[in-house]
């Protein structure tokens, strides 16, 4: 095989094409969605209840209602944390639109705040300097596993009394000063979408410890019912309809997968764990390749291996991308900011150039291939693709 990158006429490293992201279905999985459909539910019913008893006892928190998506989760949780028209809830703009739909769905505007360049997640000096006397919430990432600073955001809540809603898609797993993400106030989100920490298909959940924010999010995630009215003890198919709800129920089926997916949650971890290490490892001394950060504070369940292609690399992003396709090595870039896309523009005036720490990172950001069914050769395979299509470029 020759040295050179494929992009520039050598062989790739691979004949078949490497993801950046997939699930892990053993027979384990099978057996349990099988066993679900033998049983007398397959929608919402017993077993999406122990799936939901499983993840609180797992976070540590006492409430765990699940939905069909993190989005569905995000929407929930804003409309029960009460925003609305002429509120103003601040998140970050380097994420998927759906953090911002915790807002939007609402009727609430989403003010975005800058980034700090070194976590990649929401920078609570910046923060501070966007809340105003609208501002009902935030709503920050923990961007890849890596959680944002959860001790300073508590306490800008608490002094602003803000509603805290945690969008922890990419965080199921790690923990925060020993405790688990998602058990920190008010809500966190849980995604489980097939390229998340453990996967029921799609699907989502909302973690809470506030009894009433739960009910609340229960009710809407079956069409805002009520059953609890005058004449439901008489008449028991009597239930009415308290507002606008949602249908967001969780299949048994899915919540079968998930209880065997939590089974694998662990070595979930020490497989993500290993392949970061040897990437740390492997790139420690490529100039311009910036690996993702160390946390003290944290132990991360590392959803994304981002990088950033920075001067001294030898070529830009854009470059960078193509020549690891060229590889057949499967890389993605999370994320285009929300300030650069038309919706965000058109409702809400914004603009490139508004947030300059979020831009100059989303300029070199590629996510590698992460994932626990990924072996040993698939990691060299990245390896040996970045290192080549780096020695290349600085020949």
């Amino acid at each position: 095989m020759t040295e050179s990158p494929a992009k520039y006429g050598g062989r790739p490293v691979r004949t078949d094409v490497l993801g950046y992201g997939r699930q892990s279905i053993t027979d384990a999985e099978k057996e349990a969605v099988v066993d679900a459909l033998d049983g007398d539910y397959i929608t919402r019913g017993p077993t999406v209840n122990q799936f939901e008893e499983r993840v609180a006892a797992h976070v540590g928190i006492d409430h765990a209602v699940a939905v069909t998506s993190g989005t569905a989760a995000l929407h929930l949780s804003g409309l029960a944390a009460g925003f609305g028209p002429g509120d103003e809830v601040v998140t970050t703009p380097l994420t998927f639109a759906s953090t911002a739909h915790a807002a939007t769905y609402t009727g609430a505007t989403p003010v975005f705040a800058d980034i700090d360049p070194e976590t990649r997640t929401l920078d609570p000096d910046a923060v501070r300097e966007r809340l105003g006397p609208d501002t009902a919430g935030i709503v920050p990432m923990h961007y890849a596993g890596y959680p944002a600073d959860i001790d300073v955001f508590l306490d800008i809540a608490d002094d602003h009394d803000l509603t805290l809603l945690w969008d922890a898609c990419h965080a199921f797993g790690g923990t925060w000063r020993g405790d688990p993400i998602g058990a920190q106030a008010d809500l966190s989100i849980f995604s489980f979408h097939p390229v998340k920490n453990i996967t029921t298909g799609e699907g989502g959940m909302v973690v809470t410890d506030d009894d009433e924010l739960a009910a609340r999010v229960r009710s809407l995630r079956t069409f805002d019912m009520s059953y609890d009215v005058p004449g439901h003890e008489d008449e028991p198919w009597y239930q009415v309809v308290d507002g606008v709800g949602y249908n967001y129920n969780m299949t048994d089926m899915q919540a079968a997968l998930g209880l065997a997916q939590l089974d694998r949650l662990s070595a979930f971890k020490r497989r993500r764990d290993e392949i970061a290490a040897r990437y740390d490892e492997a790139f420690a001394d490529i100039e311009g390749l910036r690996t993702p950060p160390n946390c003290e504070t944290a132990d991360p369940m590392y959803h994304l291996y981002a990088v950033e292609i920075r001067d001294g690399f030898g070529c830009d992003r854009t470059e960078f991308v193509n020549a690891m396709h060229a590889e057949n090595v499967g890389v993605q870039v999370h994320y285009v900011p929300l300030h650069y896309h038309p919706f965000f523009q058109r409702e809400y005036d914004y603009e490139r150039g508004m947030f300059p720490e979020a831009e100059r990172v989303y300029e070199g950001l590629v996510s590698l291939p992460l994932f626990p069914e990924m072996s040993d050769e698939d990691v060299e395979d990245v390896v040996r693709a970045v290192r080549r299509i780096h020695r290349h470029h600085t020949a």
